[in-house]
């Protein structure tokens, strides 16, 4: 269990500042060569992934493995720093309006995409255009408060909002404000999704694309970022990305060489990967979320949302955090989606302090319709996951409540999940976002791209809606809780268990690397050390 202090640390560690004018020099990170230092250009590091990634056009994306690809190959408008405050990055500069529903951005004039097509307002124009108007597109909610985006010149572009939108820059520091090559995209057509070669600005160049085994990435010479020395970036010459589901394997993988970076290991290695003088390990407080995700549309079992509730008091979370695969080295226990790293996280927030399997029972016996049993969808590959699986399944056998496992890959459950047809609950949680708006919106308003649970909720809607617009934070603050309490509790809309941290693991050769609250390498700024 995480104690009082690092609960402490982790607050402190992400003061969020949202900026109506960024005016940071934008470049490639603080991690870079002391002064006076050297920098080391070159070599190639190869990464373990747990997953294959689904969709490489951020557009259609919707699994946090694809952002890890997402990150190296596209610029976004802005980022953010390992401290979570948003920087300029394709964007120098932005002004909001005093009334918050104009905000206009200042481009950089030295960017150009791979293939060599320029990059300037009309670029940022289409891209938001085609992300907030196609059909089947997961960034419309992020958008959704953009009406119009309009050119001023080459370098500067408004975007005029329908109301005040407190968290559109936490937004479009990930795919929605991802800057795609409109040339590639009408070239390839449908191929785009898995095969965007030369289609982004950022520091590494899509090269090759190997579904289920790797993906190489290649340094993009005339990359516009420097380090805080003044050195170009990136560094490194390539790097591959190689498919590895099974925890075990991938930090077999890293001891022997084999790959030299991985941000997901089992919480029982921890210590020994710790005292390994071998390897380098460093960890934040991370946005991310644990959480089973039911069905609640007609005619499947979680329409009857006391079942969903019944799960959710069922189930033991601090037994999961101690006894499943992160063995108390890697979380926190969480009851929503709101994390401690959230400006809006209520540490009193609390609703199922100990299991109440007799609650549970009660609850499913109101319903009136027998015992409850249904089917959950584990994504395959890796043995710590079905565990943790396994030890839910003997937690709610306490309440009567009979859950089956079926494995799958994590795109294929994603995709039912998507579509709305998985029988029972899936076993999906969420890599977070900056701000907890990217947590919770789409996720729980009517209609939303990732509502894959099918939730509808009239009060929720309006308190969503209300927080987007307020400025003040502790007003926001008030009205993200009083919707948590709603969409968690009194009509619950998924079944929370926990928060994530964010880690990185690498040999000791590999510098340069610092880890994000949203566990994405940044590749920009890494060296092999000779």
């Amino acid at each position: 269990m995480r104690s009082a202090r690092y609960l402490a640390a982790v607050l402190g560690s992400f003061a969020i500042l949202l900026a109506a004018c960024g005016q940071q020099p934008a470049g490639g990170g603080t991690a870079s060569p002391s002064a006076g230092a050297k920098a080391a250009y070159g070599g190639t590091i190869t990464f373990a992934l747990e997953n294959d990634v689904s969709n490489l056009d951020p557009m259609l994306s919707g699994l946090f493995v694809d952002r890890n690809i997402h990150y190296a190959m596209y610029d976004s408008l802005v980022r953010v720093d390992p401290k979570g405050n948003i920087i300029p990055w394709l964007a120098e500069k932005w002004e909001t309006s005093s009334d918050g529903k104009t905000v206009t951005f200042t481009l950089r004039t030295d960017v150009k995409f791979h293939d060599g097509t320029s990059f300037d307002a009309d670029a940022v124009k289409w891209n938001i255009e085609r992300y907030k108007t196609t059909q089947g597109s997961l960034r419309t909610g992020d958008l959704s408060s953009v009406d119009t985006v309009t050119v001023v010149d080459p370098k500067t572009v408004k975007f005029n909002l329908k109301s005040a939108f407190a968290p559109l820059l936490g937004a479009l520091v990930d795919r929605a404000g991802m800057m795609v090559s409109r040339k590639v995209v009408e070239a390839v057509g449908a191929d785009f999704t898995l095969k965007p070669f030369k289609a982004g600005t950022g520091p590494f160049i899509l090269t090759e694309a190997v579904k289920n085994d790797h993906y190489t990435l290649e340094k993009n010479p005339d990359w516009w970022g420097k380090d805080a020395n003044g050195n170009k970036l990136p560094y490194l010459d390539k790097v591959t990305v190689k498919i590895i589901t099974d925890a075990d394997v991938r930090l077999t993988n890293l001891r022997t060489g084999n790959v030299q970076l991985v941000n997901l290991i089992n919480g029982k290695d921890v210590p020994a990967v710790k005292a390994d003088t071998t390897l380098n390990y460093q960890e934040v407080g991370s946005f991310a979320f644990n959480s089973m995700v039911p069905n609640e549309a007609p005619s499947y079992i979680f329409n009857e949302k006391r079942y969903v509730k019944a799960v959710a008091m069922a189930i033991d979370r601090q037994e999961i955090l101690d006894k499943g695969p992160t063995q108390g080295n890697l979380g926190l226990v969480g009851y929503g989606p709101i994390s401690p790293a959230h400006f809006a996280y209520d540490p009193n927030f609390k609703p199922w302090p100990k299991a109440d399997p007799d609650g549970a029972k009660k609850l499913i016996a109101d319903v009136g319709k027998g015992p409850l049993k249904f089917e959950l969808l584990v994504p395959s590959g890796d043995a710590a996951t079905l565990q943790l699986a396994q030890l839910i399944q003997a937690e709610l056998l306490k309440a009567d409540i009979t859950m089956d496992l079926k494995s799958g890959t994590l795109a294929d459950i994603v995709t039912l999940q998507q579509q709305h047809k998985h029988p029972g609950m899936t076993f999906v949680g969420w890599s977070g976002r900056l701000d907890p708006d990217g947590n919770t919106y789409d996720f729980v308003v009517t209609g939303q791209p990732n509502n894959d649970s099918s939730y509808s909720n009239a009060q929720v809607d309006t308190l969503m809606k209300q927080q987007r617009a307020e400025p003040d934070p502790a007003k926001r603050k008030t009205l993200l809780q009083q919707a948590q309490q709603i969409f968690t509790v009194d009509d619950p809309s998924r079944v929370w268990f926990g928060f994530t941290i964010s880690a990185l693991t690498s040999v000791k050769s590999v510098a340069g690397m610092e880890s994000y609250p949203d566990r994405i390498p940044r590749f920009q700024t890494a060296q092999i050390q000779r």
